[in-house]
């Protein structure tokens, strides 16, 4: 319920980390971060400017439409998607890469895309507030957006404005534009970063659980691990991406704007040993991946701002990382109150870049299972795979998927529950799960006896005419 596979299971169909814990279907979109729909001048630009999250294959970059863009999957990949309408296509399509609210002709044009894009397949909105240019925008617009995604049954996924102090304020504000919008929110990878806040799991969830009960339908998504990862890009103040890409770079290579920069870190009080370098785009840096910053840094001799800066200018955008959260019980806890209220759907917001991506990407599903069934018995079997299966076909309208059922679409996974388990790690993020030896999409055998047997049987799940 929260794939970053957007670009990368169209340069590598087989998808073989994700078939391998049983993955049958996917939701495309997310963060408020992908490519339709879309003019080819913005393409081009989201095509450098995501590339530390999407990667940047030599694929076909020339779709426009949402349609195009789910037409690429069908028959063409190993498993089946469903597509989010990106929060950052409809603010740029409209106005651009302006830091500045929206006029009543700017809204009224990105409710127009929505409505194209519903209509074209599409299952609802995603945001990332904490991601420019999704970051520029103010509830308000949000809750107009929303009504456009509400008249065609659709579903707001929000990663919210902050996950660390003011976690309560963003929930707060998801949960109102679930509520004057009148349309179902989903939260993203919902994890607490703070540790002023860390231990109030039970206070979050019964936030979401008293909105449940007036009326507001909210769920959740989240990945069993502490730690995070997405491009670096991200670790900057929102102001230095406007304009875009070529504005972005300038900046980056002004001494005065690293000068802000650095001032911005310094009162964030940035940690740089927590965090690694996962994944650059040249061969000319690869010997920085696995690397911790303070490390990368020191090497460098350079200052850690003019360190970031040239490394984003020389990969033109192209870097990924992890960082890393503490393993403290209280943290544990958190993660494990989250993943098994029964509100919420498991994911792997998991980059494909980079030779050691996050362990999530090719674990997530696998270790769920093995930690929280088999060894903690924190929930039951079918409890854990209701999370996985019914729960999400349910939650983006999919009436024939998530059950065993005569009629429903054969998706299907066999495994061992004694065997089921995570292989990768932070230093081999491409270790393959185990366990899950055979596996069925659509009704065609993909994975047999543990071999990939090379169908794609993928489909573009369209959001269903009601």
């Amino acid at each position: 319920m929260h794939a970053l596979s957007d670009i990368m299971l169209l340069a590598e169909p087989e998808h073989e980390g994700k078939i391998r814990q049983g993955i049958t279907s996917e939701l495309l979109g997310n963060d408020g971060l992908s490519y339709a729909p879309v003019s080819p001048p913005l393409l081009q630009q989201l095509r450098r400017y995501l590339s530390g999250l999407y990667g940047n294959p030599e694929i076909a970059w020339d779709w426009r439409s949402v349609g195009d863009y789910l037409s690429r999957f069908d028959g063409k990949v190993a498993v089946n998607v469903a597509y989010l309408i990106p929060q950052c296509v409809l603010r740029l399509g409209a106005m651009g890469w302006q830091r500045r609210s929206p006029s009543g002709r700017e809204i009224a044009a990105m409710q127009a895309l929505i409505e194209q894009g519903m209509e074209d397949g599409a299952v609802g909105l995603s945001t990332g507030l904490s991601y420019p240019p999704n970051s520029y925008a103010g509830s308000d617009e949000l809750i107009q957006l929303c009504r456009a995604v509400a008249r065609h049954k659709g579903l707001y996924v929000t990663h919210m404005r902050n996950y660390f102090d003011r976690i309560f304020e963003a929930l707060g504000e998801a949960i109102r534009i679930g509520q004057q919008a009148q349309v179902p929110v989903m939260i993203s990878h919902l994890k607490i970063g703070s540790e002023r806040h860390r231990g109030r799991a039970g206070e979050i969830l019964a936030l979401i659980e008293q909105a449940r009960r007036e009326g507001v339908d909210v769920t959740m998504n989240c990945y069993p691990y502490q730690s995070g990862s997405g491009p670096l890009f991200r670790l900057l103040p929102d102001w230095s991406a406007e304009g875009g890409p070529d504005a972005m770079a300038a900046r980056l290579s002004n001494q005065t704007t690293r000068r802000e920069i650095a001032g911005w870190f310094r009162e964030a009080d940035f940690d740089w040993r927590a965090c690694t370098i996962s994944a650059v785009g040249s061969e000319a840096n690869r010997r920085l991946e696995g690397q911790t910053f303070d490390r990368a840094i020191r090497d460098s001799g350079k200052d850690p701002v003019d360190f970031i800066c040239d490394l984003l200018l020389e990969e033109e955008f192209e870097v990924s990382i992890i960082n890393f959260a503490g393993d403290d019980e209280e943290t544990v806890a958190d993660i494990k109150a989250v993943m098994t209220h029964p509100a919420t759907m498991v994911c792997s917001d998991g980059l494909l870049v980079g030779r050691s991506p996050h362990p999530r990407t090719f674990g997530s599903f696998s270790r769920y299972l093995r930690l929280y069934a088999r060894e903690q018995r924190a929930l039951s079997w079918e409890e854990a795979i209701r999370k996985m299966t019914s729960l999400p076909a349910q939650r983006l309208r999919q009436s024939t998927r998530g059950l065993l059922k005569r009629g429903f679409s054969a998706d299907i996974v066999v495994l061992d529950p004694e065997r089921v388990s995570e292989r990768s790690t932070f230093e081999g993020g491409r270790r393959y799960a185990t366990g899950i030896d055979h596996v069925l999409v659509n009704g065609r055998l993909t994975l047999d006896e543990g071999r990939h047997t090379g169908v794609w049987a993928g489909r573009a799940l369209r959001k269903e005419i009601s």
